[in-house]
């Protein structure tokens, strides 16, 4: 899937958090938000997203994240590969005040596939998960071990973008069913997808960008996708209603 879905994301009991499926690129004011609940809880001091991105630390965190995309981008076939990955910090003293702290809305513009300063509708900042990590990691604990869980160990975005995949190839292969050939079979793929909408119990629901569509969910979709498109590519299903009736028996992984 090409286009970058903005997806709400649950995680855990700690709120929610917008991210693109593509771009991992997500909301920094959401993450500093759950964390300082938990810190209140607790009884510590809230820590602002100023105070955090004046931190050099941050700073120094994203540098290296940008010199590992560098270089697995640069020598992806290369045996520089095998050599250790070391990132220059010297840029950051060009983004010093006298008193040492970082100039982070200048600094910001030098990394814009990291961490970037948005306007409008989706306004605020944003950055990519790894750099999201990293801060939730400065608030709490918890909070950084439940993002690790549904993006690493569930991986949520993953089962987005191959079942965003999945569904167009689908579609595809329901035009070459002998009973749809030659006709708009638009009303047949929404059929198809309310099918799995009652299946995964989310009837109530739009799109699958949403905090109700888990990793659970998107696994299932992507999955069931996957299976019925191998069915029809190799003649096992050889009409619509063959393809629906495949669909109902297949189970639902994990429910």
């Amino acid at each position: 899937m090409n286009t970058d879905q903005q997806m709400t994301i649950k995680i855990g009991n700690f709120g929610t958090l917008q991210i693109g499926h593509l771009s991992k690129m997500g909301k920094v004011s959401q993450v500093v938000e759950m964390g300082n609940e938990t810190r209140k809880e607790q009884g510590l001091e809230e820590i602002s997203i100023d105070s955090i991105l004046k931190k050099q630390a941050i700073w120094e965190f994203i540098i290296a994240r940008n010199t590992q995309i560098s270089a697995f981008s640069k020598y992806s076939d290369s045996e520089e590969l095998n050599k250790r990955v070391k990132s220059d910090y010297s840029i950051l003293k060009e983004f010093k005040t006298e008193k040492g702290e970082i100039q982070y809305s200048k600094l910001m513009k030098q990394f814009p596939n990291l961490i970037k300063s948005k306007r409008g509708r989706n306004g605020g900042t944003w950055a990519e998960l790894y750099i999201l990590l990293k801060i939730a990691s400065m608030l709490d604990k918890d909070l950084e071990v439940e993002i690790y869980r549904v993006f690493i160990e569930d991986k949520i975005l993953l089962w987005r973008d191959l079942g965003g995949g999945f569904f167009k190839e689908l579609n595809k292969l329901i035009d070459t069913l002998p009973d749809c050939q030659n006709d708009n079979n638009t009303k047949l793929y929404i059929d198809i997808s309310l099918q799995i909408r009652r299946k995964l119990s989310i009837l109530s629901t739009r799109g699958y960008n949403k905090k109700e569509h888990d990793s659970l969910v998107q696994e299932n979709r992507a999955e069931w996708l996957k299976t019925l498109s191998f069915a029809i590519s190799v003649g096992w299903i050889k009409s619509f209603d063959e393809l629906t009736s495949s669909l109902e028996k297949l189970e639902v992984i994990g429910k």
